[in-house]
């Protein structure tokens, strides 16, 4: 029993690492979209931010479904995993309309209208503070005296 606990513990630690990661990513994010959504001209050094900090999303995301295995999608490790997938892809999207192929009137008001990372954003903080106080609970039932 003591060695699935602790190596549940394990993937579990490997996750909050990720998802430390990836909220201390947040405020980049944030920036590249909101620089992706400016009126005008977006430079050329955004699109080279921006597409750091979603590949940086979609390694994390990697990690964290390597992490979890099988997990049961409804399950938090798996909303982890979601919630980095839309990071990546959501940063991805800006980009791409900030540098469009072909430019129209259609993509344009897309890129005007971007507002960030949105509820996502602040869903993946309570995550990983949920997956914390997770770990912690497990860690007190772990530290028992031994059966």
């Amino acid at each position: 029993m003591r060695d699935s606990t602790a190596a549940r513990l394990f993937a579990l630690r490997s996750l909050l690492e990720v998802a430390d990661r990836a909220v201390e990513l947040q405020p980049s994010a944030e920036q590249v979209i909101d620089d992706c959504a400016r009126p005008g001209e977006v430079p050329t050094q955004v699109a080279r931010r921006g597409s750091k900090v979603a590949s940086d999303y979609s390694r994390l995301h990697g990690w964290a479904l390597d992490i979890i295995g099988d997990a049961d999608r409804g399950s938090l490790e798996c909303r982890v995993a979601q919630l980095l997938h839309y990071h990546s892809e959501m940063v991805d999207t800006c980009i791409r309309l900030a540098f469009p192929r072909f430019r129209t009137p259609r993509l344009e008001q897309r890129r005007l209208a971007l507002r960030g990372l949105g509820e996502p954003a602040r869903t993946l903080r309570d995550a990983r503070a949920a997956l914390a106080l997770w770990i912690s609970d497990l860690e007190q039932t772990d530290s028992g005296p031994p059966p």
